[in-house]
């Protein structure tokens, strides 16, 4: 059965890791991913496959190595799993008054420690909650002024994960219901 996904890249268009959206609609489709579109130029790509959101992720991760020599993560997201996420969402004032200090940090599996090993890093207001296959993170002065990086989240929690802000997440899901 054909459905859309929602591929979200890890660490694309920081640090020098540079990925063109048109590099990444081409990487899909030799994937075999039909359809693809890709949302602002970090990282995010909609495809229609029948293949398993994880296998999905994988043969995409493959082909951005294998084309572009770019090692990057891929979590990928059906319907279901978004509209999992911003209807668990701690944070609806947040999401409503200000969605780009709020972001959900999409994981690549369980987390191997609980939200609470990040608290001592939460020195501008943060807040962190665990949320189905993500987390919330509330930056009220800002991610970029926080000590709450992804790097150190991932490595506490001996996990991969990528963020978006809460319009992101919006737009994804709008465009994973097509």
């Amino acid at each position: 059965m054909t459905r859309r996904l929602a591929g979200l890249l890890r660490a694309v268009n920081v640090g020098g890791r540079k990925l063109l959206s048109a590099d990444l609609k081409q990487a899909a489709e030799a994937a075999g991913l039909a359809r693809p579109q890709t949302l602002l130029a970090s990282g995010n790509v909609v495809f229609e496959t029948d293949l398993p959101a994880a296998e999905a992720a994988a043969r995409l991760e493959a082909r951005i190595l294998e084309d572009l020599g770019l090692a990057a993560d891929v979590m990928a997201r059906d319907l279901a799993a978004l509209e999992a996420v911003i209807a668990a969402n701690p944070f609806p004032r947040q999401a409503k008054d200000e969605p780009s200090r709020l972001m959900a940090m999409f994981l690549s599996a369980e987390p191997q420690a609980g939200v609470e090993v990040l608290t001592d890093a939460c020195a501008f207001g943060e807040e962190v909650r665990a949320g189905p296959g993500c987390l919330y993170v509330w930056f009220p002065a800002g991610a970029g002024t926080s000590k709450l990086s992804n790097v150190l989240i991932e490595r506490r929690l001996k996990v991969r994960g990528t963020m978006r802000n809460w319009n992101t997440v919006g737009k994804l899901r709008e465009m994973v219901a097509g």
